[in-house]
């Protein structure tokens, strides 16, 4: 069994089945897209850098890095999803090294990498502080950590609370349902802006934040998307995300960029 510093034990077993539900609205799926897409973009691995992704799931991130000519470990503790990156990667024929270890203990020695990506992970972890210790510690000089992460204080998740009240009367799904601003109960910690950027600038400094999506978790408004052309769903996802880079506080999802600090010994 893998222990973190805290000696809690960590879920060897968990697996991704139930991040992604059984209906997909067209909000979701743009809202994964552009995840993607804009930390991938941050990131810009070069020819021949090593870089690590911390909480590589089934390694797909690692795969696009790799195909972008950048030599790429990923980390994971799960021995459920370990077995699902080596099924993926063999598939793919993508060269993405595995590594079983916890992004509180990288086993890895100092300044080994020239950029870390911590995608859509760090909410999973006991302690993100001593996370983002370790990650300072094992990226060089100069190095680059590249963050995107669920914000849980968007505005799109403030207004469904507010609104949430009147239209639960609108559809009985949406009372049964796990209401989207609330944490899923594998989220260790619930992430907003001023938390995030705390917690980086222990370690970090921020050289970029950019905001994704708008508007996700308001009730009913995935269902009202899935009934109008893709076009034109997908013009007012665009428009809400452009809206949204430079308010990453208000946005559906946090990215950030950092470079470690220098602490001289």
């Amino acid at each position: 069994m893998i222990q973190n510093h805290n000696a809690k034990k960590i879920d060897l077993k968990w697996s991704d089945d139930d991040v992604v539900p059984d209906v997909v609205y067209p909000n979701l799926e743009f809202l994964f897209q552009q995840m993607l897409h804009l930390t991938l973009e941050e990131v810009a691995p070069c020819h021949g850098e090593l870089i690590l992704d911390v909480g590589c799931g089934k390694a797909i991130d690692g795969a696009r890095l790799w195909e972008k000519g950048a030599k790429v470990i990923g980390l994971e503790p799960s021995h459920v999803m370990m077995v699902q990156a080596k099924e993926y990667l063999n598939e793919s024929n993508a060269r993405v090294a595995l590594a079983q270890g916890i992004g509180e203990n990288l086993p890895f020695k100092p300044h080994s990498f020239d950029k870390v990506m911590c995608k859509g992970a760090l909410d999973h972890f006991f302690s993100p502080s001593k996370t983002m210790e370790e990650i300072a510690r094992v990226l060089k000089p100069g190095g680059e950590l590249i963050i995107s992460i669920a914000n849980f204080d968007s505005l799109g998740f403030r207004l469904g609370k507010n609104l949430y009240p009147v239209t639960k009367f609108l559809s009985l799904s949406l009372a049964k349902e796990r209401k989207p601003w609330e944490p899923p109960p594998d989220h260790k910690y619930k992430f907003g802006y001023p938390f995030l950027s705390s917690l980086v600038k222990q370690h970090f400094e921020i050289k970029k934040t950019k905001g994704i999506s708008l508007f996700f978790g308001l009730p009913l408004w995935g269902s009202f998307l899935s009934k109008l052309p893709h076009s034109v769903s997908y013009a007012i996802l665009k428009t809400l995300d452009k809206l949204a880079r430079p308010f990453p506080s208000l946005a559906d999802v946090i990215l950030m960029k950092c470079i470690p600090i220098y602490k001289p010994k």
